[in-house]
């Protein structure tokens, strides 16, 4: 058992111009609502309002009251380690560490002009925690799958 990291990186290109793709990427608000079974339980804040130390919690819950009343699910806690909101014509980035029991690793976030609006690039170090290697190998093999499909959903708001 262990949280062997595996790396993953992928690329979007939006029409959105970098401030605009920015604030809906790391917008938590957003995550809030379009996240399926996930909520901010701790942290909650728009993209403007995040600095460097900020410590935010994304509750994952599938169904309501598990076994013994007991809920099932976990939180991914993460804290922003550098953050730097990009300009019309300037790249930004931001690195976010996770630190929860379950889910570790960290992301690091850029948003690039480009002639037509944006390209998103999103780099992720991913471990499962508890877990046999296994599991984490599938888990890793599922998550940029998982994370690209919520960040188009970001993107188109």
């Amino acid at each position: 058992m262990g949280e062997r990291l595996r790396r993953f990186e992928f690329r979007l290109d939006t029409p959105l111009s970098p401030p605009a793709a920015w604030a809906r990427i790391l917008d938590l608000r957003a995550h809030d609502r379009l996240i399926p079974f996930t909520h901010i339980t701790e942290g909650m804040a728009a993209a403007d309002e995040l600095r460097p130390g900020h410590r935010f919690v994304a509750c994952t819950m599938l169904g309501g009251v598990g076994f013994r009343g007991r809920r099932l699910g976990f939180d991914d806690v993460m804290t922003v380690e550098e953050i730097v909101p990009p300009a019309a014509a300037q790249e930004g980035h931001a690195r976010i560490v996770k630190s929860g029991k379950l889910i570790a690793g960290g992301v690091m976030v850029s948003v690039t002009p480009r002639a037509s609006g944006s390209t998103v690039r999103w780099v992720q170090d991913f471990g499962l925690a508890r877990f046999p290697d296994a599991v984490g190998r599938a888990a890793s093999w599922v998550a940029p799958f998982a994370y690209r499909a919520t960040l188009k959903r970001l993107l188109r708001g």
